[in-house]
């Protein structure tokens, strides 16, 4: 799957221009959602969610940032999907609903958020998708011991 266009990219990076590095806002809101929309994934995650959102805030942000480089985000990305695939036992079906909480939580902290950003982040959403579930199919393939060939 290839990266959506440049002006998508930058309708994305617009809707994050304001937020400043290390800054857990974002994250903040986007649990709040997921655990609104779907109140069983709460318990994957320890009590503690303060060191999980200045995870899930760096990761995105740097994704956010360095879309330019999509092939070092996409290894980054399947990394990303095989780890949470192994850790948190998150499963494809989890996606969309991460994705929701995330458009809807971008679109609280974004002072300027467009409908043009919401579609943009769907699009870039799908892209990042894309990856994390192709590290998460890895990560499945090589624990049930039925290693994939490229």
């Amino acid at each position: 799957m290839s990266l959506p266009s440049q002006e998508v990219v930058e309708l994305v990076r617009q809707s994050c221009a304001d937020i400043p590095e290390g800054s857990t806002l974002l994250a903040g809101s986007f649990y709040r959602n997921l655990f609104k929309m779907v109140p069983e994934l709460r318990e994957m995650f320890a009590d503690d969610l303060g060191p999980q959102q200045q995870r899930m805030a760096d990761a995105l942000l740097a994704v956010v940032r360095y879309l330019d480089t999509p092939d070092e985000i996409a290894e980054y990305l399947q990394e990303l999907g095989a780890q949470h695939h192994r850790q948190l036992g998150v499963r494809p079906e989890h996606y969309p609903h991460v994705g929701r909480a995330l458009i809807r939580a971008v679109s609280e902290v974004s002072p300027g958020w467009t409908s043009s950003m919401s579609s943009s982040w769907v699009l870039v959403y799908r892209w990042v998708t894309a990856h994390m579930l192709a590290g998460a199919e890895e990560a499945a393939s090589v624990s049930s011991g039925h290693r994939r060939t490229h």
